[in-house]
């Protein structure tokens, strides 16, 4: 199964379906439509066009402390559970190299060489997530939302170079999921505890043997990602660019935008519930996720 036409991926060094309720986007013009997310038991209600990361939504406020610019304007709760008792102290949040001066601004100048107008269209917003990839395995990744696409990039923030990155279009997705984690009832992996969302361009199809079982495949027909860990720091709680309901909200605005006008007769699935991640007994990912070492950081004077 190749998506090599709608799907890029560079490297310069070397699931499962869920069912929930949809939304139908409308064959308008000139203004986003509102979009109707709906859950089981649950009322609907409308995601607006200042998600996107233009305008008010993401106007400063002052947060003593805070390293980042951009504060969510909406109630602190999230949409998504988080990590329960988790908490970043001031000394290990320093700890990221994301979180050292301007590196997260000169790390996004970097990427912006990565946009292609005539494809991507104008860049929208960035934020500084968690990948959950299929292994189980957890990264730190820049996300670029642009006007027709979303670009995830792996940027070393140490040696301040663009590692590799996938571009997403946004008309070729199916399904865009929001829940908590969970594992099979067979698994042995110990409980999340926590959600994120989950972007999908499968269209139902089974991972081949290749990818299935190759954790270094590049080619997964989707993207599971989460809250970055330096929301857990008090003076982040607010942060838009380490929020994944954050950027949820823009995506579901902006790619409704585009099913407007390249796909008008589609639907957009968007689902609340449960995100499985296929991982039975992994120690490896275990190990590699509590130490942290899919995150850039200043490790007692060892960096990586």
């Amino acid at each position: 199964m190749s998506f090599s036409q709608d799907a890029t991926v560079l490297d310069d060094e070397a699931a499962r379906g869920f069912d929930g309720a949809t939304l139908q986007i409308g064959n308008e013009h000139e203004t986003v439509p509102d979009v109707a997310i709906a859950s089981a038991g649950a009322s609907s209600r409308s995601v607006q066009d200042d998600n996107t990361g233009e305008g008010k939504a993401f106007l400063s406020r002052n947060r003593p402390g805070s390293v980042a610019g951009r504060a969510s304007v909406r109630s602190t709760s999230s949409r998504t559970s988080m990590r329960p008792r988790a908490e970043q102290t001031d000394v290990s949040a320093r700890s990221y190299y994301c979180y050292k001066g301007s590196h997260f601004e000169k790390a996004v100048n970097d990427c912006k060489s990565i946009v292609k107008q005539e494809l991507d269209g104008s860049l929208k917003s960035t934020w500084l997530l968690t990948e959950i990839d299929h292994w189980d395995f957890e990264r730190e990744k820049i996300v670029l939302l642009c006007e027709e696409s979303m670009i995830v990039v792996k940027y070393n923030f140490i040696n301040e170079k663009v590692y590799e990155y996938k571009r997403i279009l946004l008309h070729i997705i199916n399904s865009i999921g929001i829940g908590d984690f969970s594992y099979p009832n067979s698994s042995l992996m110990p409980e999340r505890k926590h959600g994120g969302i989950q972007v999908r361009w499968d269209y139902g199809q089974e991972l081949s043997f290749g990818q299935k079982w190759n954790p270094w495949c590049t080619d997964i027909p989707w993207i599971t990602l989460s809250h970055h860990p330096l929301i857990y720091n008090r003076k982040e709680n607010e942060t838009v660019t380490y929020n994944v309901d954050e950027f949820f909200e823009a995506l579901v605005a902006t790619a409704s935008k585009v099913f407007t006008t390249k796909r008008p007769r589609d639907t957009l699935r968007v689902i609340e519930g449960p995100i499985t991640i296929e991982s039975y007994a992994s120690p490896a990912s275990l190990v590699f996720n509590q130490s942290g070492i899919g995150f850039f950081r200043d490790r007692n004077g060892v960096s990586f």
